[in-house]
């Protein structure tokens, strides 16, 4: 545990679990007072000898000011929901886009050389519009694809919502040039719950 971890800013804080996934090793915390979540690493369970929670789980924990935020740093109790959560089924991804299939030749009457249609003109690239204002949420997500020709993409948040568009300005903002289909990452997304924008993208 790094020195910054070691400062508590708060004791036997009542929170619950939001998510965990033991897959990647952490998850979220909702705190009970109502002033936002708190980072939860595996290890913290480890040192507490204590199992992966499910949605729902009730901890008595501390708290101390970690890099990005609030982070768990000891946990003396957990308990279980009353009622374990259901599991989500998530949606099937759609394929990711292709390019256009080449247009077929069109075979003349007379039976002489086909004829090769001439490729579209290239579609101009319109400006990204404005999303209404909103606040801005920092959650976790996956890249589900990254389009190089049209330069811009899809994250699967980790919870449940709608995918969340972003663009190459988003990533050069965020200092990044690109991201790889499949790459987990945290972003910053604003606008509305059915078409939220993101603001910036980081790797984690």
């Amino acid at each position: 545990m790094s020195e910054e971890l070691k400062n508590v800013t708060a004791t036997s804080v009542t929170a619950t679990v939001k998510w965990f996934k033991p897959e990647k090793g952490f998850g979220f915390v909702r705190l009970a007072d109502g002033s936002g979540e708190a980072f939860l690493h595996a290890s913290v369970l480890a040192a507490a000898s204590l199992p992966n929670p499910v949605e729902g789980t009730t901890v008595v924990c501390d708290l101390a000011q970690g890099a990005k935020g609030p982070q768990v740093v000891a946990i003396h109790s957990a308990t279980p929901p009353e009622t374990p959560p259901a599991p989500r089924v998530r949606s099937q991804r759609p394929p990711r886009p292709t390019a256009s299939a080449v247009q077929p030749s069109a075979q003349p009457e007379d039976g002489g050389e086909p004829l090769v249609r001439a490729p579209k003109p290239p579609r101009e690239r319109r400006e990204r519009q404005a999303e209404p204002a909103g606040p801005a949420t920092m959650a976790y997500g996956t890249v589900r694809w990254y389009n190089l020709d049209s330069q811009s993409g899809l994250i699967e948040p980790w919870e449940e919502g709608a995918t969340v568009y972003f663009d190459r300005a988003t990533l050069r903002q965020s200092g990044l040039d690109i991201v790889a289909d499949g790459e987990d990452v945290r972003y910053l997304a604003v606008g509305s719950e059915d078409a939220p924008v993101a603001q910036r993208v980081e790797l984690i």
